[in-house]
């Protein structure tokens, strides 16, 4: 069976135009991670943080995650796929 950081990845990939999700889970079982999609394009933080939102809570109103699994979704950075070629290119340089 899936991780729960693999279940999340794949509801957000999948739900999202062009969506990449590439998630883990930390130490103290939040998951973290980085979502990249062309739907973010034009949008502020706060309205990617809703899209994120969305697409969670109706995941568990269909029964592919309970509530005590959506608390565990901790932080998770939103990107443009322009945006995330320029983060991508400047920690090859590093």
């Amino acid at each position: 069976m899936a991780t729960l950081d693999q279940r999340v990845a794949k509801i957000l990939s999948k739900s999202l135009k062009q969506g990449q999700a590439d998630l883990e889970i930390l130490p103290n079982g939040y998951i973290y991670g980085f979502v990249v999609s062309a739907e973010f394009e034009g949008l502020d933080y706060q309205a990617r943080r809703l899209r994120i939102r969305e697409i969670l809570d109706r995941s568990v109103k269909a029964g592919k995650l309970s509530q005590e699994e959506l608390q565990r979704v901790g932080t998770l950075l939103t990107y443009t796929p322009a945006e995330w070629s320029v983060q991508v290119e400047n920690s090859s340089r590093q």
